[in-house]
């Protein structure tokens, strides 16, 4: 009996993408991939993923059941007045539009992120973590070389930076 699986991976960058595949290859499922790719896209495009953030993931499993994992942030439960919180809007040039971000101590939320991932894998995942990560670790350690979109979004959101 032959065991065959099919897959296909799109990511915004290729790293991302070849993690997703290599867990595919390595007899990893679909929740495992986009685990591993998860892992890497904060590690080659830490402009735009982190796990300092949020998420969410509705899931069908090959045997049909469904799930939805909500990995929103938290914030606290002790609600500060607003003359307590540094908060303020900053406008993002991206050329062909602008966007409004608002920053300061009252924009910061505890993540989600993390506990999603292991939620997902918990419920999900077929491969030890250790093989999910795999792929983001060697990329930290061969090193990524920042692309010409990534600057251009580095130098843009310079003034959220604090």
């Amino acid at each position: 009996m032959s065991s065959h699986s099919r897959g296909a991976v799109a990511a915004g960058h290729p790293a991302t993408a070849e993690a997703a595949a290599s867990i595919l290859r390595d007899g990893g499922n679909a929740f495992d991939a986009a685990l591993a790719a998860m892992c890497t896209t904060c590690v080659v495009e830490p402009v735009l993923a982190s796990f300092g953030g949020a998420g969410f993931l509705t899931a069908r499993t090959a045997s049909g059941h469904e799930h939805i994992f909500d990995f929103s942030t938290s914030t606290p439960l002790r609600h500060r007045s607003e003359k307590e919180l540094e908060f303020y809007p900053i406008d993002v040039d991206f050329g062909s539009a602008t966007q409004e971000f608002h920053i300061g101590m009252g924009s910061i939320a505890v993540p989600g992120a993390v506990r999603g991932f292991f939620d997902v894998h918990r419920a999900l995942g077929k491969l030890p973590l250790t093989r999910i990560i795999e792929p983001a670790l060697e990329a930290g350690r061969q090193g990524v070389a920042v692309n010409k979109l990534q600057g251009f979004i580095l130098k843009i959101i310079s003034p959220i930076q604090m």
